[in-house]
């Protein structure tokens, strides 16, 4: 095969040099790397769930490899006939499947092997009551505690949404019916343990009826909250400054929160670590933590970590809609 370039090179230092091509013109165009392919996506989105949901980068990083080639300068130092050639031995850098499809130019704004999440999401599944024993679980701590000097407080007389299956709400609702469940009836969710009530809220209609994920009726509240308290912000962000930002990013984009809920049951256990979590941030004098719905792609949702015994003392209810 005649070489535009490279005739005195041997067939291994080409592909060599097309493949150093290849990774130059990614760094050129996009800054970055290759996060995933085709064939490694779903794995890519089950250990990066926040990502894959709500990061635009993300979202629309992917390109079809004929369509990359062609527009980069390695068309400049290569015959066409080359390129098809040494293409198919490009592999994924995070599966090593070939390149012969749609892969995703993405890159995490922290390191993201530093972090060990496999092993904590062991310690989590086997060991949950050791999880400050694992770092990255007492790098999140000590976060969380630092975050809390800064925190932003719970926007007074902000408007949320809660809902309930239209069945067991009163035909006259009150706000009663949608405060915080009786202990006895609470199972293990996101950020709660079992018995241990909070009242999880949602910034619109679309996302409670999601994140409720019921074919009945459902009615929704219009909640006005009057609540004053810190709010831990782990809405996924680009505003990475510092370690502690790094830290919450990760944990924030990972499974480790952003985990789809698997059971219907009492035992969940992909909420292990956000209970933890929870656990840390009650601990630093956050009283509600703020995060992106899982179900919904723009939906943000706000958890209070302690809800007031009187509800009505803190919120009014404007409306009830059932949908």
């Amino acid at each position: 095969m005649q070489s535009k370039n490279f005739s005195a090179n041997t067939m291994e230092e080409q592909q060599e040099i097309f493949n150093d091509y290849f990774d130059r013109d990614l760094e050129h165009y996009f800054d970055s790397r290759i996060s995933c392919c085709e064939h490694c996506y779903d794995e890519f989105c089950s250990e990066w769930p926040g990502t894959a949901a709500r990061d635009e980068r993300f979202l629309t990083s992917s390109i079809e490899i004929e369509y990359f080639l062609s527009q980069s300068r390695i068309q400049d130092d290569f015959y066409p006939e080359e390129i098809e050639f040494f293409a198919k031995q490009l592999k994924c850098p995070n599966c090593d499947s070939s390149l012969d499809g749609v892969f995703y130019i993405f890159e995490h704004s922290f390191k993201v092997n530093e972090f060990h999440l496999n092993s904590i999401a062991e310690l989590a599944h086997n060991s949950p009551f050791l999880l400050l024993s694992h770092p990255f679980a007492a790098k999140v701590f000590a976060a969380i505690k630092r975050k809390s000097a800064t925190a932003d407080m719970l926007p007074s007389g902000a408007i949320w949404y809660r809902g309930r299956i239209a069945r067991d709400v009163p035909v006259t609702p009150t706000l009663a019916d949608f405060g915080p469940p009786p202990a006895a009836r609470v199972a293990e969710g996101r950020y709660n343990h079992a018995g241990h009530p909070m009242l999880y809220l949602a910034n619109s209609p679309e996302t409670v009826q999601k994140e409720m994920r019921v074919l009945d009726p459902i009615s929704i509240a219009k909640i006005e909250l009057n609540l004053p308290c810190k709010v831990l912000d782990l809405m996924i962000s680009d505003d990475v400054t510092d370690d502690d930002d790094e830290i919450i990013q990760c944990l924030a984009r990972s499974a480790l929160a952003a985990a789809p809920r698997k059971s219907n049951g009492w035992d969940r256990p992909e909420y292990v670590f956000t209970r933890f979590v929870a656990d840390c941030a009650r601990h630093a004098g956050f009283g509600a933590i703020k995060f992106g719905s899982v179900q919904c792609g723009e939906g943000v949702n706000v958890v209070i970590l302690e809800a007031p015994a009187d509800f009505a003392s803190v919120a009014c209810l404007i409306q009830v809609t059932t949908v």
